[in-house]
């Protein structure tokens, strides 16, 4: 759907310069079509995108 494709243009974005100069996690608990638990990670090493919860422990959470 489209907030998966969302993430998945987010993820191919993603460089090691942005994980770099981010160094934060963001959870997305999005409500309606496609909602769910949701996740940036731009901490971890090379960052990832995806569904359900983060790797690592959010630095932020967003209910939206």
């Amino acid at each position: 759907g489209p907030v998966a494709e969302t993430f998945r243009v987010i993820q191919g974005a993603m460089t090691e310069e942005y994980v770099r100069s981010t160094q934060g996690v963001f959870q997305f608990e999005l409500s309606g079509d496609g909602g769910g638990t949701w996740y940036i990670d731009l901490k971890t090493k090379g960052g990832s995108t995806g569904f359900g919860k983060p790797p690592v422990t959010a630095d932020v959470v967003m209910n939206i």
